[in-house]
Formats: C-alpha cells, sequence, structure tokens
C-alpha cells in the first residue's frame, strides 16, 4: 500500500549476487589467479573467493565482524582504561581517519583497540584459508579505512577500494549487460 492505494508486484526474475561482488564486478579481468574479497560492512564481512575473474560460488562467508563491532570494542577500551564515554562521531573519526582533535592519551587507547580489531579481521581472513604468498585480497566497503589505517599487511598484495560508489557502478553494469544480453528486455 502506497498513499493509501494497493499495489500488487509480481517478481519475474531475480538476480543474487554474494555481497560485495557487485563492487568488484566492473572490474574482475583484474582477478587474476586467486583472490579474496572482503566487503567491510557496518554490521558483517562477507568474503569470497574469485579466481581468475570467476566467483567461486562455494566459498562465500560471513562474519558478524563490522565496524559498528569495531566502535563497540574502542568504546568499551576507553571505558575500562580511561573510565570515560566518547561519543560515537569521535570513535568513527579515528576509525575512518586515523586521527581525531582529541588528547593523545585518548588517540592511543582507540587506535591500540582498532589495531587490535584490525588484527583479528586478518585473524578471520586466515580461517578462510586467507594467505598473502598465495592470493591478492581486495577490501571494499566502510571497514577498508580499518584496514588501511590500523593492518599490519603486505602492502601491494592488498587493494583497497575507496569508491563509495562502487557497488551501485557494478549492479548497473550487471543490468545493463542482463539488458543487452536479452535483447534489450529486462526479463
Amino acid at each position: 500500500m502506497f498513499r493509501g492505494k494497493t499495489y500488487h508486484v509480481e517478481f519475474i526474475g531475480v538476480d543474487i549476487f554474494p555481497q560485495g561482488f557487485a563492487a568488484v564486478a566492473y572490474h574482475l579481468q583484474d582477478f587474476k589467479g586467486i583472490n579474496m574479497l572482503a566487503d567491510i560492512g557496518n554490521g558483517t564481512m562477507n568474503i569470497m573467493y574469485i579466481n581468475n575473474s570467476r566467483p567461486v560460488e562455494k566459498k562465500c562467508f560471513t562474519e558478524k565482524y563490522g565496524t559498528h563491532q569495531c566502535v563497540l570494542a574502542v568504546r568499551e577500551q576507553l571505558l575500562r582504561r580511561m573510565g570515560a564515554v566518547v561519543d560515537d562521531l569521535v570513535i568513527e573519526q579515528v576509525i575512518r581517519k586515523g586521527t581525531a582533535d582529541i588528547g593523545e592519551n585518548y588517540l592511543d587507547v582507540m587506535k591500540a583497540a582498532a589495531r587490535d580489531y584490525t588484527a583479528e579481521i586478518f585473524r578471520k581472513l586466515r580461517e578462510h584459508e586467507y594467505n598473502p604468498e598465495l592470493m591478492r585480497l581486495y577490501v571494499v566497503g566502510g571497514g577498508g579505512c580499518m584496514i588501511e589505517n590500523f593492518g599490519d599487511y603486505v602492502r601491494n598484495r592488498v587493494t583497497i577500494s575507496h569508491d563509495i560508489c562502487a557497488a551501485a557502478k557494478g549492479y548497473e553494469m550487471l543490468a545493463v549487460r542482463k539488458i543487452q544480453k536479452n535483447g534489450g528486455r529486462l526479463i
């Protein structure tokens, strides 16, 4: 129902893609060899393999380990070590930028907590067989800034996408490709 009028919708077809896939779909040709894609969002980290430009359907995983959990971990450390509650806006700025206009003691606690959290992200990736010697890692989503600011990783083996429109661009490209494949019809 919309504005007092009832509508009925019939779905004729649906395309389902793993989380994060659309963000890299427009440059799949760059995914040579074995690659791991990590889409680190607010609540989850979605992991998938893309081998020789093709997603590996059986190697998709979701971990409840996103940026919001990092904010909670930082907040907990601040309360424990400094006895203070800090506004989430400040914590989020430290996570995004690596710094904030606050006292050095508070900043040090936040950075340490964010480094610990980021180390745990890499531990979870290793649980899913991430090995920087054998594969490349592509990071999309808002959590890429955590990796960039606080991660301990092989810089030339990890690509972090900063394009906040990457998923939208990918979905658009996938829709256009489907329309072209179907002779100009969306179905």
